[in-house]
C-alpha cells in the first residue's frame, strides 16, 4: 500500500537506543531541529553547505546498480527514492533533506555569515576587555569549572558554539577545499608504490594542516607559550590523525574512487599485517562514536592537551616545566567538565556513562593502531619522506617565525 510519506532509512550502524530521538535523514543520533527537521550533526552541516547547490540533485546515485542498493521506492515517484547508503550520496541525501521538510531559506547566506561573525568578533573583544588582566602566569582564559554537572549557562553554550564553529571554519572547510583540488576526477592509483606514498602523504598532510589550523584558532592555544605549543603539537598532533579522520569522513561526502584510493595507499602505508586492525578500528569507531560533532571536537582538544600522549614521545624536544604541565592539565580539566556537563544535559547521566566509555574505548584503540603505523612509518626506508612531511605538516606557523 502506497503512502505519500517517504519511508525512513535507517542503517544499523548509526542506531541509537533512544528511537525518538533518530536523525530523519539517515537514521543516527539527532542533536535538535536544524533548519526544520531533527537531524544529526553531519546532516545539519550537509545541508547547510548543498542546500542551494540544486545541481546536486541531478547527480546520478553511485550506488543505485550497485548489488546491496536496496532503493526506497514509494508511489513510482522518482524524488522519493534513496539508495541505502543515504549518507554517502549526496544525491539521495540532499534530496530526502528536503523530502522531510529541510527548508533553504533557514540557512543563512555568505552575507548573513559574515554578519554572524562580526558579532562574533564583537562579543569576544567585550569578553576579553573585562577579563583581568593581571592573571598568574600558569593561569589561562578558560571556561571556568561548574559545581552541577548537568548544568549548562549561557557562557558555556557559547564556548561549545565556538568550538564547534572553529572546527566547521578553519578544519573542515581547509580540508574540503584542499581536497576538492588535490586530485583530478576519476584518478586511479597505479600499483607504483611512490604514487601510493605521494597520495598518503596529501590526503594526511592535509588531515594535519586543517587540524592544526583549528587548534591555532582556539583561545586556550594561542595563550600557550611557543615552547608549550611546540611540545604538544610534535607529541600529540600525529596520535589524534585517525581520531580527526574519522570526524571529516562523518562530515565530507567522498566519490567512491576516493575511497579506493583512500584504502589503496593506506594499505601500502600500513603494510598487510596493519592494515586489517587499521580497517577494523575505523569501523569499530563508526559503530560505536556517538555523531554529535559536539562531543568529538571536545574530545579532540582534551586529548590535545595532554602531555603528552602515551603512543608517541619525542624525547629529543625540550621539556616543560611542572608548573606549566599542571596549567595545561587545568585546561584539559575545564573542557573534560564543559564535555561531561553537555553529555549530561543532552543524553542523561546513564546515556552520559555510555557515550563517554566508548569514547574512551575507540580512543585507546586508536591510539594502540596509531603507534604502530608510526613506528613503521619511522622505521621504513621507503617511507622517510613520508614521515618527515608529517613532521613538518605539525610545525605551528609561528615555528618558522
Amino acid at each position: 500500500m502506497s503512502t505519500d510519506t517517504p519511508k525512513k532509512v535507517y542503517h544499523s550502524k548509526h542506531r541509537s537506543c533512544w528511537p525518538k530521538h533518530e536523525c530523519i535523514i539517515c537514521g543516527s543520533t539527532a542533536i535538535g531541529i536544524n533548519f526544520g527537521a531533527p537531524t544529526c550533526a553531519p546532516c545539519k552541516a550537509f545541508f547547510r553547505r548543498n542546500a542551494r547547490r540544486k545541481e546536486i540533485l541531478q547527480m546520478p546515485c553511485p550506488f543505485r546498480d550497485a548489488p546491496t542498493s536496496n532503493v526506497t521506492n514509494n508511489d513510482n515517484n522518482a524524488t522519493t527514492d534513496y539508495c541505502s547508503q543515504v549518507r554517502y550520496c549526496s544525491s539521495c541525501r540532499l534530496r530526502r533533506c528536503f523530502d522531510m521538510g529541510m527548508k533553504e531559506d533557514l540557512v543563512r547566506t555568505d552575507e548573513e555569515n559574515e554578519r554572524y561573525r562580526q558579532l562574533v568578533q564583537a562579543n569576544r573583544r567585550r569578553r576579553e576587555q573585562v577579563t583581568p588582566q593581571d592573571q598568574p602566569e600558569n593561569v589561562y582564559t578558560i571556561p571556568k569549572p561548574i559545581v552541577k554537572k548537568s548544568d549548562l549557562f549561557e557562557a558555556d553554550w557559547t564556548h561549545l558554539s565556538n568550538v564547534v564553529g572553529a572546527y566547521e571554519t578553519y578544519c573542515l572547510k581547509n580540508y574540503i577545499q584542499h581536497r576538492a583540488n588535490m586530485f583530478t576526477a576519476q584518478m586511479q592509483i597505479p600499483e607504483d608504490p611512490n604514487v601510493k606514498i605521494k597520495y598518503h602523504a596529501s590526503t594526511t598532510v592535509n588531515n594535519i594542516t586543517s587540524f592544526r589550523t583549528f587548534l591555532s584558532s582556539i583561545p586556550p592555544v594561542q595563550t600557550l607559550s611557543l615552547s608549550e605549543r611546540t611540545f604538544l603539537c610534535r607529541h600529540n598532533i600525529r596520535p589524534l590523525i585517525l581520531l580527526n579522520l574519522h570526524e571529516l569522513e562523518q562530515l565530507c561526502y567522498s566519490e567512491p574512487w576516493q575511497l579506493a584510493c583512500d584504502s589503496l595507499s593506506a594499505e601500502y602505508v600500513c603494510g598487510t599485517n596493519l592494515f586489517p586492525e587499521f580497517v577494523q578500528t575505523k569501523t569499530r569507531a563508526v559503530q560505536i562514536l556517538i555523531t554529535d560533532s559536539i562531543v568529538t571536537r571536545l574530545w579532540l582538544l582534551i586529548l590535545f592537551f595532554s602531555t603528552p600522549l602515551h603512543c608517541y614521545y619525542q624525547n629529543t624536544l625540550p621539556e616543560i616545566s611542572e608548573n606549566r604541565r599542571k596549567a595545561i592539565v587545568h585546561i584539559q580539566h575545564s573542557y573534560v567538565i564543559l564535555l561531561w556537563k553537555y553529555l549530561c544535559h543532552r543524553h542523561g547521566d546513564m546515556e552520559a556513562i555510555r557515550i563517554f566509555s566508548n569514547l574512551i574505548s575507540v580512543s585507546l584503540r586508536m591510539q594502540r593502531i596509531s603507534q604502530a603505523v608510526n613506528a613503521e612509518i619511522r622505521t621504513r626506508n621507503d617511507l622517510a619522506e613520508l614521515n618527515a612531511e608529517f613532521n613538518r605538516a605539525v610545525v605551528i606557523e609561528s615555528d618558522n617565525t
